[in-house]
């Protein structure tokens, strides 16, 4: 997420239109609570939801982290108005920050998980890298990162489908997705092993659930 961004629609005038799009088009609430009990969070753990976007996945994170804290982050001040919205009217403890780029505003190890869902295209590879890194870095030891988000097309299908969102979004980030480095970047920036536990075909292509730990 950087200083220069892209909105999660790529355009600002859809932004207010996004939780209504992605329920249209997306399993949205099937993928981000697959997410939530791939990471088998824990009543009182420390989670960063990076890149929360209207905030669903991070009231998600807080109903299973109810004793301990929940931060989601974000680069769009406009998106994060609505989830302050969202978060407002569910009277919730969930901290919301504006993320400038580069170094996340946290001090060393001191995330148990961090979760992400579709918003690893959106960056590019250098952004991917230096999030990465950052999101080591603020994981404790054996702290969890865990991701959904487009991966490797699994049929030609998948792969046309796919291609018709790159040609409406962009080819310069989401191509890391596509050709399946997500995983390679990952271990660039710190990380050793990373597991893919899972693909879903989609009305735009395939998603991937990826896990990996920091040592």
């Amino acid at each position: 997420m950087p200083t220069t961004y892209i909105p999660a629609l790529k355009y600002h005038f859809l932004t207010p239109f996004y939780d209504w799009f992605i329920r249209l088009t997306m399993p949205e609430l099937k993928v981000k609570n697959r997410l939530i009990y791939q990471a088998q969070l824990q009543p009182d753990e420390k989670v960063l939801d990076f890149g929360c976007g209207t905030a669903t996945l991070t009231l998600l994170i807080e109903e299973r982290c109810s004793s301990g804290t929940v931060i989601g982050l974000d680069t769009d001040p406009q998106i994060l108005a609505i989830a302050q919205n969202k978060v407002s009217q569910k009277k919730s403890a969930i901290t919301l920050l504006t993320y400038k780029g580069a170094t996340l505003p946290f001090p060393d190890c001191v995330f148990d998980k961090v979760l992400s869902s579709w918003v690893f295209h959106h960056l590019t590879t250098a952004q991917k890298i230096t999030a990465f890194k950052e999101i080591n870095r603020v994981l404790k030891p054996q702290g969890e990162l865990h991701i959904a988000d487009w991966g490797k097309s699994e049929t030609a299908l998948m792969r046309l489908l796919f291609f018709v969102l790159q040609v409406f979004d962009n080819f310069y980030t989401t191509n890391d997705n596509v050709e399946g480095k997500l995983p390679d970047l990952m271990q660039k920036a710190g990380f050793q092993e990373v597991e893919i536990l899972g693909n879903q075909s989609t009305l735009f292509g395939t998603l991937s659930y990826f896990k990996t730990v920091k040592c």
